[in-house]
């Protein structure tokens, strides 16, 4: 129960009303373009470019970069429900498998690699 006393609060929900306010805002403008499937992406990337430009002009709060890189870390469980829904399909693939492996891997692996190489020199 310590361990909650030690929590940013007010830290965490604007980050997390930030970082869902930039998603759901880009699945509506995308969804206008029939496309809201790229509302994940262009919300990361908008609030990236944000970020990258108030950094820019002004210092960003050490409260808001210390609760996001605790939510970095914690949020690897998150992958684990779609971990386990693609190794479902996986058993059912056959002769496919090294194709799907090359697509997961070029579009998961290294955007977010390239994401964090980006976050890690701007932020």
């Amino acid at each position: 129960m310590h361990y909650f006393k030690n929590i940013d609060w007010p830290a965490w929900i604007f980050t997390l009303g930030l970082i869902i306010f930039f998603r759901e805002v880009s699945v509506l403008i995308m969804s206008q373009f029939n496309h809201p499937e790229l509302g994940n992406l262009t919300g990361l990337l908008s609030l990236l470019l944000l970020l990258v430009l108030l950094r820019k002009f002004k210092k960003i709060p050490s409260r808001l970069v210390d609760t996001n890189n605790k939510l970095m870390k914690e949020s690897g469980f998150a992958f684990l429900p779609i971990c386990a829904g693609s190794l479902l399909m996986l058993v059912s693939m056959g002769k496919e498998i090294p194709l799907f492996l090359l697509v997961m891997c070029i579009s998961t692996l290294i955007p977010l690699w390239v994401y964090a190489k980006m976050a890690k020199k701007w932020l």
